[in-house]
């Protein structure tokens, strides 16, 4: 039985020995994938690129600029010329100078409000006819009559077209004439205009009542578009101008208005097409679609320009004078150190994010490495238990097997 008890232990033993070692060869591979991820991760650092702080040097250049009376030019780019003997450099240069321009808005919640009212028209004085005999005119061959209050439909048409245009109310009721044109409408103008159209001096002035009339955008009184008026005509060309295919510069009716010290103007077409918009009809200045409207005003414009000129240089090569091909003046040159303050700051902006980027993937792969020694440790810890363990287990193993020698040297001997 004790023979028996030994070889039980020796194989428990064995068995045990044979685990430890088997996990030391887990040990050692589980280390060798962590020095595998160690090296990635430093292979990682290794592939990061440090952020390089901006310098203003990149940023700086020489600018040359002359004061021509009262304009300062400044020059972007100077290109030398062999070809001309006169010349030795193709300048570039501009300066800032107010454009009057006509520019194009888009106007939220204009309120337009469109009504009956008096408009004021005018009549080509071709188409005025006097006859002497019976002391008549004519226009377009339609016979205009006298003003007769009684007939109730001029009588309102007339106080209407009094009560916008006061002036008109200062006429004597028996200079007024009224006729009615070829599509309809009922029109009214004076014997003085109508004299001075059939004399060809000018043309007549009528007034009509319409309905459908721009009165007002927003609390701005609107009135039609005046084309003596040197300012409006002015304004109203350069809009013609800058948008030649816009509703507006090919609409026979414009209308004008003045806001916060600027004169806007709008076509009939557009303002009645902003009109309609309003969602509810109870309240139809509401919720309105954007107007487009248009103004004209001095606006600072750059006005470049490329010529050749001749470019006087010091000593050292840096150019000091200047005289272009369309003039016998000469220039000095001022030379200033520019800095691109914007794209610097851009750049800097750009480093500083950079930069963060970087110490953050510094601080991860720190994290990383970190934890991967801090297992490692862990590991190399528990092979030197299983290193301590092995060695005691072989001890053991070399004592039970001594024990076992003796319990077969014995057990033979008694039968020898």
């Amino acid at each position: 039985m004790g023979m028996a008890a030994s070889q039980a232990r020796y194989l428990g033993l064995t068995a045990r020995k044979t685990n430890v070692e088997y996990e030391g060869q887990q040990i050692n591979q589980a280390r060798t994938a962590l020095a595998n991820q160690s090296a990635n991760t430093f292979n990682e650092l290794l592939a990061l690129e440090v952020p390089t702080a901006p310098s203003t040097q990149d940023y700086t250049t020489l600018q040359y600029s002359y004061q021509d009376g009262t304009t300062a030019e400044t020059i972007t780019n100077m290109t030398e010329i062999t070809d001309d003997p006169n010349y030795n450099y193709l300048i570039t240069h501009y300066h800032y100078s107010d454009v009057y321009t006509g520019i194009q808005t888009k106007l939220s919640n204009p309120q337009v409000l469109l009504d009956t009212a008096g408009v004021e028209g005018s009549i080509d004085r071709n188409t005025v006819a006097y006859d002497a005999v019976n002391d008549s005119y004519t226009i377009n061959g339609v016979a205009a009559n006298q003003y007769d209050a009684l007939v109730e439909e001029q009588r309102t048409n007339y106080e209407k077209i009094c009560q916008d245009y006061p002036t008109f109310a200062t006429e004597d009721p028996e200079n007024i004439l009224v006729y009615t044109d070829t599509d309809g409408l009922m029109k009214f103008t004076t014997r003085d205009s109508l004299q001075n159209a059939a004399a060809g001096t000018a043309d007549a002035v009528n007034y009509t009542v319409q309905s459908g009339v721009p009165t007002y955008v927003g609390n701005c009184k609107v009135s039609a578009y005046d084309a003596t008026d040197p300012e409006q005509k002015a304004a109203y060309e350069e809009i013609c101008d800058q948008f030649p295919t816009e509703t507006f510069a090919t609409s026979d009716n414009i209308y004008t208005w003045e806001y916060q010290g600027r004169r806007y103007f709008a076509s009939l077409e557009d303002l009645t097409a902003t009109a309609i918009t309003a969602q509810d009809p109870s309240k139809p200045t509401e919720l309105q679609n954007k107007l487009t409207a248009y103004y004209a005003e001095n606006v600072e414009t750059k006005i470049e320009q490329t010529q050749r000129a001749f470019v006087d240089l010091d000593e050292s090569g840096r150019p000091q004078s200047i005289r272009f091909e369309d003039s016998t003046a000469t220039f000095a040159l001022k030379t200033e150190t520019i800095t691109d303050e914007n794209a610097y700051n851009d750049a800097m902006n750009q480093y500083n994010y950079d930069m963060q980027v970087y110490e953050k993937k510094i601080a991860d792969i720190n994290a990383k490495t970190e934890k991967i020694q801090e297992q490692d440790r862990t590991l190399e810890l528990r092979l030197r238990q299983l290193d301590t363990e092995q060695e005691a287990l072989q001890t053991e193993m070399e004592a039970v097997k001594k024990v076992i020698e003796k319990n077969i040297e014995s057990t033979f001997k008694t039968f020898e």
